[in-house]
């Protein structure tokens, strides 16, 4: 009896501490850290399944940043992803400029609605890195509805200063 007892009290203890683990995990997921850049995003529950695609974007010529993209996948069959990998789509990338690319940048764009449209606009600011948000000018129908969640993705943004 003493052993019926034992095995089901370890049972209860191991199926409880999974699950908190699975609910850590979760959190985990919706809370973005970038490491090397080092900023924070959050995200709503109904993003879990996002994925972020760090590349080298090429603005002109002169201008090569980073550029980290944010994007969910999309059940659209027609989608042709432009650098991210098939069946994702992009609905906003965070550019991180050095101070004297975004000064290039700053004076050559800040006119040019084709390359900084009404919702794209610098969300933070370090010493040696600017941040800007772009957001994706065209979707999949499938993903529509999750665009009225990134300006409040974009408002969570914050630099990290120390680990």
């Amino acid at each position: 009896m003493k052993n019926r007892i034992i095995i089901i009290s370890l049972f209860i203890a191991v199926t409880l501490s999974a699950c908190a683990e699975k609910k850590d995990e979760f959190r985990e997921r919706l809370n973005y850290y970038n490491s090397k850049y080092r900023f924070r995003i959050t995200f709503p529950e109904n993003w879990i399944n996002y994925s972020s695609f760090e590349i080298d974007e090429i603005i002109d010529p002169e201008l090569k940043i980073k550029t980290v993209f944010f994007a969910l996948p999309t059940r659209s069959r027609d989608w042709q992803p432009l650098n991210l990998p098939a069946g994702y789509a992009a609905l906003f990338s965070v550019r991180v400029f050095t101070p004297q690319q975004w000064a290039r940048f700053a004076e050559k764009y800040s006119g040019n609605r084709k390359e900084i449209n009404s919702s794209d606009r610098k969300i933070g600011e370090s010493n040696n890195a600017v941040f800007m948000i772009k957001n994706s000018t065209s979707l999949p129908v499938d993903l529509y509805l999750f665009m009225k969640d990134v300006s409040g993705i974009a408002n969570s943004f914050r630099i990290v200063i120390k680990d």
